[in-house]
């Protein structure tokens, strides 16, 4: 961060750190959080553009402006696509806004949120009360302070629908365990017959889509039917996935548009003639698919060239 003098006051640059090659910088009216938890460098800050915003190490996770986008999209396609969701279990997700977009749906009974860094949660309900909207408080809700995979693999609860809703992974973090063939074969067995799961899917810009490619591959590998969709947001800079899976081989977005439909729920984003469409993907991607077959396993959790961190030059 760097302060400058501007005609009437004073005003911020909040640099992110250089991800290959790129570096972005958000004019910025204050700091609103900074702190350091027992596993990353937390800072909340009020962009000009964006509004608040929430960085994870210096790199964005969510902004106040277009948020939506994201978690209507990482949510509701799942929700609708299973007949009747009762329990759901996010993985990550400390914002609680994608447990906001849960409890829209009046079928959750359950929804156990899991996320391993604590302070993250509770600074987020102090300081981003519009991301959660007070979902931490429903009845409904357990969440759980673990690290996801321990938690699915200590847990004998099956779920109807599992969304992962992580930031991007470096090739130094153990978080590349939440990315595994392994990881997603544990995911299948805590699902119910119909159930579903959306997971984060990265970014997919022609620059930059290898980690999305393999992600796709290894889901593949697992569940009969792996449906990624793109999104764009002015806060991420580039076109991102969600990935979309379940066990309903005679799964159709047309089935899903419908119960979205009929469910009268009005969202700000997403609707019913999207979700018909939600699933159509460019070429490049189609055939990267087909060119890299890597797949990531815990033998091999690959992500060489995939995210790099570098020093940034000072502001």
């Amino acid at each position: 961060m760097s302060r400058h003098e501007g005609l009437n006051n004073d005003y911020i640059w909040f640099r992110e750190p250089s991800l290959n090659g790129v570096s972005i910088s958000y004019l910025c009216d204050r700091i609103i959080y900074h702190g350091v938890s027992k596993y990353q460098r937390i800072d909340i800050v009020e962009t000009r553009l964006h509004g608040k915003m929430l960085f994870l190490d210096g790199v964005a996770q969510s902004a106040e402006r277009d948020e939506f986008i994201y978690h209507e999209l990482l949510v509701h396609p799942a929700m609708f696509a299973h007949p009747k969701p009762e329990k759901v279990l996010i993985i990550g997700g400390a914002e609680g806004a994608t447990l906001r977009e849960v409890l829209k749906h009046r079928t959750v009974k359950r929804a156990v949120l899991v996320d391993i860094d604590g302070e993250l949660v509770e600074i987020c309900k102090k300081y981003l009360p519009s991301w959660h909207q007070g979902s931490f408080d429903d009845p409904r809700v357990e969440v759980v302070i673990d690290d996801g995979r321990a938690y699915v693999e200590n847990s004998q609860e099956k779920f109807d629908v599992i969304i992962v809703d992580l930031s991007d992974p470096f090739e130094d973090s153990p978080a590349v365990f939440l990315f595994t063939k392994e990881f997603y074969l544990l995911l299948k067995e805590h699902l119910t017959p119909y159930g579903c799961t959306s997971i984060q899917g990265e970014g997919v810009s022609p620059q930059e889509h290898t980690l999305h490619v393999r992600m796709v591959n290894t889901l593949r590998e697992v569940f009969p039917v792996v449906m990624p969709h793109i999104y764009s947001m002015h806060s991420f800079h580039r076109p991102d996935s969600h990935i979309f899976t379940t066990l309903q081989k005679d799964w159709t977005p047309q089935e899903t548009a419908k119960r979205f439909e009929m469910s009268g729920m009005k969202l700000k984003y997403l609707n019913k003639e999207m979700l018909e469409k939600l699933f159509v993907l460019p070429s490049y991607l189609k055939e990267s698919y087909e060119r890299d077959k890597q797949i990531i396993t815990d033998a091999n959790p690959s992500f060489e060239g995939v995210y790099h961190r570098v020093p940034s030059i000072a502001s």
